[in-house]
């Protein structure tokens, strides 16, 4: 894959782009930890109002810190959910579009943090 030696808003390159300005690998763009990053496929729509959709691919790291405002994959019940993390009334909660907020707690593992989202249109 190349990029373009110049940028468009949203049409087409410049046709006096005859040439590519250098390769683009989206591991390179896309990945920061190799051995820490899983690919994982979204099931629902539970976090439409974060811009991931149902059938999103999603780059997650587990070496990422988690933090407010981060996307997360969590450890519910023994099954991994996707929330995100959201500071309410001074605490961290886990919460989805449709479902009440959970406080985080010690006890809550967190799986990983999404860090992109890859979807068709």
């Amino acid at each position: 894959m190349f990029l373009l030696g110049s940028r468009s808003s949203a049409g087409f390159p410049s046709p006096a782009d005859d040439y590519l300005e250098k390769s683009l690998d989206l591991n390179d763009l896309l990945i920061k930890n190799k051995v820490a990053t899983f690919f994982m496929q979204v099931e629902g729509d539970g976090l439409q109002t974060s811009g991931i959709k149902n059938n999103d691919l999603l780059i997650v790291d587990r070496s990422a810190a988690a933090a407010a405002g981060k996307v997360v994959v969590a450890i519910l019940d023994g099954e991994l959910v996707l929330r995100k993390i959201e500071k309410i009334d001074s605490c961290l909660m886990l919460v989805a579009d449709d479902l009440q907020p959970l406080a985080l707690s010690s006890e809550t593992q967190i799986w990983g943090v999404v860090t992109a989202s890859v979807h068709q249109l």
